[in-house]
Order: structure tokens, then C-alpha cells, then sequence
């Protein structure tokens, strides 16, 4: 791979770089991009958002590399632990962009302006003790 001899020899020759892009591409984006597609818009905060990054991202990285070791026969070397970690933070990229997608030509098709619900009056019935 002569191509990325200069981008390896770089980041060899900077050990904090290293463990600073190692940490951030094992530990925290992959759960980041599962939040996306899990919980979208503006249900969890952002404190929220970051916990279950990191928890995913131990839970699906390690789960993952287990799984294609053991069952499929993969490897296990840095090469191919890196290519199982992109994948697993693309394929939930696209998910999540198709699926904005999908929503807004949904949502320029149905350009119908609703009313919002009657508002329902409060029960004025005989309580329970009534009965």
C-alpha cells in the first residue's frame, strides 16, 4: 500500500495523535452514528447523546469483531479491525441520510396544511366515588 505510506509513516511518528484518533474512532463514533439513527432530532440531549456513544461503541466494536472472527473467520489485525470499524459507522450514516431523505421528499409530496385536533373538554362527569 504505497499510497499510504506517508499518512502511516505520519501518524506513526505521532504516538498522541495516534491514540487520540484511535480513541475517537473505537470508543465514540460508531455509537455516535447508531444515536443518530436511533434517536433522531431532538430526542436526547446532547450529555445523552455522548453516554450512549460511547456505550455503543464498546458494545457494537467489540461485538462486531467478535462475531466476524468467530463465525465468519476473519482475522483479527489492525488492517481489518480499522475496515469493520468504518463500516460499522457508515452503514448507520447512510441509514440516517436516506432516511432524511426518504422524509423530505415524503414531506414535500404532502404539502397539505392541516388543522390542528379540536381540543377535547375536560371530563365533568361523577367521580368514582359516586358510583
Amino acid at each position: 500500500m504505497d499510497w499510504l505510506s506517508p499518512f502511516t509513516e505520519f501518524i506513526e511518528g505521532l504516538p498522541i495523535i495516534r491514540a487520540i484518533l484511535g480513541v475517537i474512532l473505537v470508543f465514540f463514533l460508531p455509537g455516535f452514528a447508531w444515536t443518530l439513527v436511533f434517536f433522531r432530532g431532538k430526542q436526547i440531549n446532547v450529555i445523552e447523546r455522548i453516554a450512549l456513544s460511547f456505550g455503543l461503541s464498546i458494545a457494537v466494536v467489540t461485538l462486531s469483531i467478535l462475531f466476524l472472527n468467530i463465525v465468519v473467520g476473519i482475522r483479527v489485525t489492525g488492517l481489518n479491525s480499522v475496515l469493520i470499524i468504518i463500516a460499522i459507522t457508515v452503514i448507520p450514516i447512510v441509514i440516517y441520510y436516506l432516511s432524511k431523505l426518504v422524509r423530505g421528499r415524503l414531506s414535500k409530496g404532502n404539502r397539505k396544511v392541516s388543522t390542528p385536533p379540536e381540543t377535547i373538554p375536560p371530563f365533568e362527569g361523577k367521580g368514582d366515588e359516586e358510583r
